[in-house]
């Protein structure tokens, strides 16, 4: 299993830059810190919605990835699936639970449910899925409803000028979706592309099982490069003090 994205830059510390107004700042040495972090950070991900150049974070509603590559194991989902030019929605509706900052681990944590994620690409597949040869390209949707997500970020710290700058270096996400739903065109080779459909979603959670650990990592990568986007522009100094 393997997942490849190509779509998360190499981040070089640069000039550090002031919180945009719509972010609401904490102190780390309140009182009501971890509560005022929480807070802030669900009105936070409702801004996503439009783009911050400043901090060099686009939009993440949609949020596109030109390409991301997807195998499954030695199981149901046996296939190549190569996805291209690819539209997220719905990270911005994330309903936190927890998003707590420990600056002595230097570690994040975060859990909450997204209500509903949409992932629309071009798609060439080439492999086995339940038995069933696959060959085919074309447009895709999947859906992927009430996700409930867990995260733990781990990062390291940089000086530069006297400013402390976080790098966040790995993470280890987790997603359980109550229901996912598949949709290809089509353009599939080899079989009608109904009975196709019809067979992925009566055994969505059979075949998203074999691919789980690859969406993870997709959708992993997607929220550490806003972590490192947002404190490659902006100071621990300036984000808690």
């Amino acid at each position: 299993m393997r997942t490849v994205l190509t779509f998360i830059p190499l981040l070089v510390l640069s000039s550090d830059v002031k919180i945009p107004p719509n972010f609401h700042k904490c102190t780390r040495k309140s009182p009501d810190f971890k509560t005022c972090l929480l807070e802030s950070a669900r009105k936070g991900v409702l801004e996503l919605v439009r783009p911050y150049p400043e901090l060099t974070i686009p939009s993440f509603d949609p949020f596109e990835v030109p390409e991301a590559t997807i195998r499954g194991r030695e199981g149901p989902v046996n296939v190549q699936q190569q996805y291209k030019k690819c539209k997220f929605y719905g990270f911005p509706k994330l309903q936190l639970d927890e998003f707590e900052f420990s600056f002595e681990e230097k570690l994040v944590k975060l859990s909450g449910v997204f209500p509903e994620i949409q992932m629309l690409c071009d798609y060439e597949l080439k492999g086995q899925v339940l038995v069933v040869p696959v060959v085919g390209k074309g447009n895709s949707t999947i859906i992927l409803k009430n996700v409930k997500a867990t995260d733990v970020f781990s990062y390291e710290e940089t000086k530069k000028m006297g400013k402390t700058y976080a790098r966040f270096k790995s993470s280890s996400l987790t997603i359980d979706p109550d229901l996912v739903v598949f949709n290809f065109d089509s353009h599939i080779e080899e079989i009608f592309v109904g009975p196709f459909n019809t067979a992925l979603n009566d055994n969505w959670k059979v075949v998203f099982d074999d691919v789980k650990g690859s969406y993870e990592q997709l959708f992993d990568q997607i929220i550490l490069s806003v972590f490192n986007r947002f404190f490659n522009k902006v100071t621990l100094e300036e984000a808690f003090d």
